[in-house]
């Protein structure tokens, strides 16, 4: 019997693919990374964990649903009132978004109020410790809103329906203009913590757009940013500490919102294209 002989390395086969992973091990160790994963977002997520009305007794349930009746039949008034309750609703999460992480800051929400053609707005009993703290207040409202919206975008992807297409594009624009650097709305309390210059402007199209379609309610807009940019430089006099944050928070505001505001901007304008395309 001939004895076996080394092969030639032109007759040497070459591996075509590389080893096969172990079947039995790879699908543990991508669970096992998921849960982990999991594990340490709910570890963070923990904190926001809270009851967001705490402390509301019958008095701020009453105004929260008396205004919040007012608000469907005002917006009624101009639309349908399936959509004027649906607006609503995406405005309700907007507001518990607020509520959820003033209590996650320890402080403790006033009262729950919707102001028809307005919005809603979340008083505070407690003042935020710091222009960070405020930051991350005014962020976690325009964060759940924009969730609620892409829950309806979601809804008429799966039914076809325009209705929630529309709601979603109200709810994305909503929070988008929420989103300017104005005081008396969220993007003004996010904007104190990047810099307060975009204060300027903000304040420049709201004289603008004051200018162009004068009406009371946007003169009421434009006295109320002015009074809170008169409140905050007398603050920052008396309590410089508060406006104290540090690089690394200063720039996590800053993706944060403008990540927003690109997100937003993109969504309203697909909302906006898909719904001009659609038979009227």
């Amino acid at each position: 019997m001939d004895s076996p002989t080394a092969p030639s390395p032109e007759n040497a086969s070459i591996p075509s693919t590389a080893p096969e992973r172990p079947k039995g091990k790879f699908l543990p160790r991508v669970l096992s990374g998921f849960v982990l994963t999991a594990g340490v977002i709910l570890l963070k997520l923990k904190a926001f964990i809270v009851n967001p009305f705490e402390g509301f007794g019958v008095t701020q349930f009453a105004v929260a649903g008396g205004s919040m009746v007012l608000s469907i039949a005002a917006y009624a008034s101009k639309w349908t009132l399936s959509f004027s309750i649906a607006f609503v609703i995406l405005i309700f999460v907007h507001e518990v978004g607020h509520a959820v992480a003033i209590r996650a800051k320890g402080l403790r929400a006033g009262v729950l109020v919707f102001i028809p053609f307005i919005g809603g707005a979340v008083t505070l009993k407690d003042q935020p410790r710091s222009v960070y703290d405020d930051a991350q207040i005014g962020l976690a409202g325009p964060v759940s809103g924009t969730i609620a919206s892409l829950v309806v975008l979601q809804m008429y992807k799966w039914s076809g329906e325009p209705f929630y297409l529309a709601v979603a594009f109200a709810g994305f624009g909503l929070n988008l203009i929420n989103l300017l650097p104005i005081g008396v709305l969220d993007g003004g309390r996010i904007s104190a913590a990047i810099t307060k210059w975009m204060w300027v402007f903000g304040g420049a199209i709201l004289l603008y757009n004051t200018y162009q379609r004068p009406n009371p309610l946007m003169l009421i807009i434009l006295l109320l940013a002015a009074f809170q940019v008169y409140a905050s430089i007398l603050r920052e006099q008396d309590d410089k500490a508060f406006y104290e944050i540090s690089g690394a928070q200063r720039i996590a505001v800053a993706v944060a919102y403008f990540s927003l505001v690109l997100f937003l901007g993109h969504q309203t304008w697909m909302a906006y294209t898909r719904l001009q395309t659609l038979p009227q």
